[in-house]
């Protein structure tokens, strides 16, 4: 691996996940959240929420098939301690890392960027005005550093 990047991903055996998630995570609960879901209301929430730009949320929701849901409620059911599993494992990481984290995130605090950064030696933390998805909301500026991590 030539390099590596983080955003948006706590690392961190402090890290408590939000409500959301934690539904996901539970047999049955995480199932029938996803039974009762209404994709209009959830893309406006992935808007009003978490500054999702209105036509990329529209073009999520629509992607929310069953296999989309399982898939979903697998991969949180997988990531349930990962920040135990995994956090001993970052100091081995020997690829240049930079980490992008949004300031303005309410799921996932920057202080957790700043221990990513710390943990894997990274060359850079990039913390951007941006809620949980940089990419989504600033895609420029997250291209610069991604091009310039890369060179």
């Amino acid at each position: 691996m030539r390099t590596w990047t983080g955003i948006s991903g706590p690392i961190d055996p402090g890290y408590e996940w939000y409500e959301i998630a934690k539904i996901w995570q539970t047999p049955g609960e995480g199932e029938r959240w996803m039974a009762e879901l209404d994709l209009g209301a959830f893309a406006e929430q992935l808007t009003s929420n978490f500054r999702v730009p209105s036509e990329e949320a529209r073009i999520a929701v629509r992607h929310f098939d069953d296999a989309m849901k399982a898939s979903i409620l697998a991969l949180y059911r997988s990531a349930v301690h990962v920040g135990a599993e995994w956090s001993p494992a970052l100091a081995n990481v020997a690829a240049p890392a930079l980490v992008m984290w949004g300031i303005e995130d309410a799921l996932l605090p920057h202080r957790f960027a700043d221990s990513l950064g710390e943990a894997t030696h990274a060359r850079a933390v990039v913390k951007l005005r941006t809620a949980h998805w940089p990419s989504l909301e600033q895609p420029a500026d997250v291209a610069r550093e991604l091009e310039a991590h890369w060179t």
